[in-house]
């Protein structure tokens, strides 16, 4: 259930009134509410959980292997993938291919820092808790998922309009400015990448884009989008979830997702998965009844079964051929 203004009010000071309790067990319960608030505003905004909802798994799902002591667990290949590649959450992705017919997903544990504060400055603090332990600890473990993430998809994508020796295509390709010629062309790369049932190709599940080329769609107009649409996202903004029939995820992390660049993704049995072991939680403690601790971590693994599963446009230039580069 996602978090309200209000609800993350009055969240905030269920948890403050129990960090100043003064009782450990409370202090507990105050760690699971501030976890479950984690929990729900990772998955709504973290970028790879919703290419690729995570996956739960347990101790009974890893295997033990020679060159790491990290749990590693394998997982099948898509049928007629392009390649498989390892995401790593503790020294970033490599971008080696792996072939055959399972990958290795390792498992690593991200942390936070971790912040003391006298309890006596709670009694103070006008701000919801909630939007300041967003600010210190969930944005840092969005941000570590999702840059190891989207730096792989860059390295699978490669360079613009340049055809990938491994895939025969163009993976990055200018399909032209904001128009419906371009609409078009986003979906119809993906038709050519390598892989799919009965190696037909794949299809487009989702793009991802930022805000600020979201908001271009606005200028469409009724000859590309019909009439009552091109109306009303000119005078009520634009608020599509879906584009060219498409599930679009939006967000304003314009450092990793950059302007007029749309990344388009398989379905992820032909991309790629993501796995928690632990998920995201909160731990609280305190000592001589003055000073609180905090720290959030969680235990998380990923993986690229099917390089084809992603590719990526750029809304500018002219339109290239997803084949040939021309």
């Amino acid at each position: 259930m996602a978090y309200n203004m209000a609800k993350v009010a009055a969240a905030s000071e269920d948890i403050k009134a129990k960090l100043l309790s003064g009782d450990r067990e409370m202090l507990k319960t105050a760690g699971l509410a501030a976890s479950e608030y984690f929990r729900v505003e990772i998955r709504e905004n973290g970028i790879r959980r919703q290419i690729t909802p995570p996956t739960t798994v347990t101790k009974e799902n890893f295997d033990v292997v020679e060159d790491t002591d990290f749990p590693v667990m394998f997982v099948e290949i898509a049928p007629q993938s392009a390649g498989a590649y390892k995401v790593s959450f503790e020294t970033g992705p490599k971008g080696e291919v792996i072939r055959g017919k399972k990958s290795r997903v390792e498992f690593n544990r991200i942390m936070t820092d971790k912040y003391s504060i006298d309890k006596i400055r709670l009694e103070t603090y006008k701000m919801p808790l909630l939007d300041i332990f967003y600010d210190l600890m969930l944005k840092d473990l969005m941000d570590t998922e999702d840059e190891a993430c989207m730096k792989l998809d860059d390295i699978i994508c490669g360079s613009l309009n340049v055809v990938h020796p491994d895939m025969g295509m163009v993976r990055y390709a200018t399909v032209g400015t904001m128009s419906r010629a371009a609409l078009v062309a986003l979906k119809k790369g993906m038709f050519y990448s390598p892989g799919g049932p009965l190696n037909q190709g794949l299809i487009p599940t989702k793009f991802l884009m930022n805000n600020i080329t979201h908001a271009d769609f606005g200028v469409l107009g009724r000859d590309a989008v019909g009439g009552d649409l091109a109306q009303t996202m000119f005078t009520d903004g634009v608020a599509l979830t879906k584009i060219a029939g498409v599930d679009t995820i939006l967000t304003t992390k314009r450092g990793l997702v950059k302007d007029k660049d749309v990344y388009i993704y398989a379905d992820p049995k032909f991309y790629g998965g993501f796995y928690t072991y632990k998920d995201v939680s909160m731990v609280v403690d305190e000592k001589d009844d003055i000073w609180l601790t905090f720290f959030a971590h969680e235990t998380i693994g990923a993986s690229v079964i099917n390089g084809a599963g992603v590719l990526k446009a750029s809304m500018t230039g002219d339109t290239v051929d997803w084949v040939t580069g021309a």
